[in-house]
């Protein structure tokens, strides 16, 4: 049997982890952190397969974030979830190695396929980095 994948999720409304955690736990090992400097603690010691972390965080934005974990883990996926739709920061976040970007409000059956895209099937010409929900 195939280990089961883990994601980590970073954002700073506790709802909405909780809420991530109930769906995807199902289909993959997941775990939380609130802010950035929580998830840069996990990462010195675990590997996530995946991290959604939240653009728009009070104490470490996540552009900081990823520019900071790039240089202990620049191999991981991170699917960054906003509810800002500026062009300019998704570009930034993409150039700071930003595997895709999703708007909020979004679907969560939507946010689930792009998951197990992002793990299960991604290949180099399915690749669509930026999704902006209407």
């Amino acid at each position: 049997m195939a280990e089961r994948k883990t994601i980590l999720i970073v954002d700073d409304d506790a709802d909405l982890r909780k809420t991530l955690q109930l769906i995807l736990s199902r289909d993959y090992e997941v775990i939380e952190a609130s802010d950035g400097d929580e998830v840069l603690g996990i990462l010195s010691a675990r590997r996530p397969n995946l991290l959604v972390l939240d653009v728009s965080m009070q104490r470490m934005g996540g552009i900081e974030v990823l520019k900071s974990l790039r240089e202990v883990a620049p191999e991981l996926l991170v699917l960054m979830l906003t509810a800002e739709t500026d062009i300019a920061r998704a570009k930034q976040a993409l150039d700071y190695g930003a595997t895709a970007y999703i708007t909020k409000p979004f679907e969560f059956d939507e946010l689930r396929t792009e998951i197990r895209r992002l793990l299960d099937t991604l290949t180099p010409d399915e690749y669509r980095p930026w999704r902006v929900n209407p």
